[in-house]
């Protein structure tokens, strides 16, 4: 077994390839090639104990990742990846950057079908790490011209925006209010107003025509990004994991309340094997990620690989396989 900390896991990661294996296993999922059950949610002191299992035929990869909230108020994560046809435990990984990658690498898949031709300005919203690898994500699937990004804090936005210039290579420019950055073509929601206020991030009002927004953050009923005008504006709303994401989300739990979201729903794996479904090159279209363990593990065995090229990691000899007793 190969351990993998997350600066050998930040190490081993490059962001295209992340990008082009997840589009693939979303291909593999519309065949019937991928079993996700149900994440397992409990409740905890202080916080959640949160468990993810999952089998990836096309990856041959199985495993799961499992997470929860530590006393000093962070948040924990292992992904452990096994070999589906063996059975072996091939690595465990610590999974804070790698959960943070993977959902920017599907916000990437999902920009790169649902996103407009042609070089796009991209409108950010929020300067956390989940803001810096959904950017890097989309950046690795489209075409950006510049980049504006706003968040509450000034010298944070600003420290930012020069950050991610000069590591992609492209013009991200600090703005002063969260309407600016809406106003883009596509628009990257990477943020959440905190549990249980009922404050969102971005008004269906804000956005212009034909606006494509990918929205990372509220994972729980309590959590919110999109006012209820983004779903009831949208032609079209995917996910990652549809049925979950409308059970589990603040955002879609309040469309769906103010009933905007029936016949709307469409699944990333759906797309990435049939395409986007725009009708009209003004319409509106979302994308809400609520995080799957087919992104958890195809990521893991994206990272297992390069770990492997480079000599990366350590190896122990953790589980012995034993034969059944009177075998």
């Amino acid at each position: 077994m190969l351990l993998l900390t997350d600066d050998q896991v930040r190490a081993s990661l490059r962001m295209d390839q992340l990008v082009n294996a997840l589009r693939d296993g979303y291909r593999v999922e519309a065949r019937g090639g991928v079993r996700l059950p149900d994440r397992i949610n409990l409740d905890a002191q202080p916080g959640f104990f949160r468990l993810m299992p999952g089998i990836v035929g096309g990856a041959g990869v199985m495993g799961f990742k499992v997470f929860n909230q530590v006393a000093a108020g962070g948040v924990q994560y292992l992904i452990g990846l096994y070999d589906e046809a063996s059975g072996e435990l091939l690595a465990q990984l610590d999974g804070a950057y790698l959960t943070a990658a993977r959902t920017g690498a599907a916000t990437g898949v999902a920009a790169g079908l649902l996103g407009p031709v042609g070089p796009v300005e991209v409108g950010l919203i929020g300067s956390g790490l989940e803001a810096e690898t959904n950017l890097e994500g989309v950046c690795a699937a489209i075409e950006v011209a510049k980049v504006s990004v706003f968040s509450p804090n000034t010298e944070r936005r600003e420290r930012f925006a020069a950050r991610m210039a000069e590591r992609l290579g492209i013009a991200v420019a600090p703005v002063d209010a969260a309407e600016e950055a809406a106003s883009a073509t596509v628009v990257i929601v990477a943020t959440n107003t905190g549990m249980g206020t009922g404050r969102v991030a971005l008004r269906g009002g804000w956005l212009g025509p034909g606006a494509t927004v990918l929205s990372i953050g509220s994972t729980m009923p309590a959590l919110r990004e999109l006012d209820v005008e983004v779903i009831a504006r949208a032609s079209l709303v995917v996910s990652d994991a549809p049925e979950q994401a409308r059970g589990e989300s603040g955002d879609l739990i309040a469309a769906d309340d103010a009933g905007v979201l029936d016949g709307k729903m469409r699944s990333l794996a759906e797309l990435a094997t049939n395409g986007a479904r725009r009708d009209n090159p003004t319409d509106i279209v979302v994308y809400k990620s609520v995080g799957t363990a087919l992104q958890d593990l195809v990521a893991a065995r994206v990272v297992y690989g390069g770990a492997l090229a480079s000599g990366t990691g350590t190896e122990f000899d953790l589980l012995r396989v034993k034969k059944p007793a009177g075998s």
